[in-house]
């Protein structure tokens, strides 16, 4: 009963302070359960999630506070356990608001550890809705942040992975994974340093020049298994974004020597294709 009311009780407080502040977040359903954030980009929307709750982005779905589903597609993966997801949010689900402007968080980030500030962790619920959990703030690095439960249950702090961590009203991190009691977040400005570019950009990027040398080849391959559109030619390169079975593709070029077409996006493996 007296952690029931101190749910609502941070919960009352965090929709009356925070709310106009928090990108909408959406339970994210992968290779595991977690939690995302939306964001838009030149009227396309997007979510924020964590690579291991998203996996190989088989079956991807995102699911709102109010129990809507939309599917979503791996669009790239940006290392240190951050992913971006395309949403096929059209008639779904509302995305309209952009990348946040970036503001400087060390300072309030090493204020909050050495007091021990208080903060709230948001979490969409598999039934719909809302839920704020309760945390300390316990230390900081140049991209972390760690915070403890104020409830003693580590239950309540299942499927947290990609969840924002709120401090005054304010998002400053992304929730990675739970250890030994702690819970790990991504700082909100180290976020915004590794992906903030993507959110800037209008539209599809285009890769630049390889240094590899490139033969001219035309045409359109089509693709026979879901394959993923990388930055450089290597299987180790961060996609892109992904191609589903059946999708077709333009090349532009074929890498000398190796396995691998260009395209306007990037390099697809010729395993991967058929010819049309």
């Amino acid at each position: 009963m007296r952690r029931a009311l101190q749910r609502i009780v941070i919960a009352v407080l965090t929709t009356a302070y925070t709310w106009p502040a928090v990108a909408e977040p959406v339970l994210v359903e992968g290779l595991e359960s977690g939690q995302g954030i939306l964001r838009a980009r030149s009227g396309e929307c997007f979510a924020v999630t964590p690579t291991h709750v998203v996996g190989m982005g088989l079956g991807l779905e995102v699911v709102s506070t109010e129990r809507v589903r939309a599917p979503a597609q791996l669009i790239t993966d940006f290392g240190d356990d951050i992913s971006v997801i395309r949403v096929d949010a059209r008639g779904r689900l509302s995305c309209g608001m952009g990348w946040p402007r970036p503001e400087p968080l060390d300072a309030t980030l090493r204020d909050a550890v050495t007091q021990g500030r208080q903060g709230v962790i948001l979490r969409v619920r598999d039934t719909g809705g809302v839920e704020a959990y309760g945390v300390r703030f316990v230390a900081v690095d140049h991209r972390h942040i760690e915070v403890m439960p104020l409830s003693a249950s580590s239950e309540a702090f299942k499927g947290m992975s990609g969840s924002q961590l709120m401090l005054q009203g304010q998002p400053v991190g992304m929730v990675l994974n739970t250890e030994a009691g702690l819970i790990r977040a991504y700082r909100q400005d180290a976020l915004n340093e590794r992906i903030g570019r993507f959110f800037d950009s209008q539209g599809s990027p285009q890769l630049p020049p390889s240094d590899l040398p490139i033969e001219p080849r035309q045409g359109s391959v089509v693709a026979t298994t879901q394959t993923p559109i990388r930055e450089a030619p290597s299987p180790w390169s961060p996609a892109r974004r992904w191609l589903s079975v059946g999708q077709s593709i333009e090349l532009t070029g074929k890498v000398v020597g190796l396995p691998w077409y260009q395209t306007t996006e990037g390099f697809i493996r010729i395993a991967d294709t058929t010819t049309r």
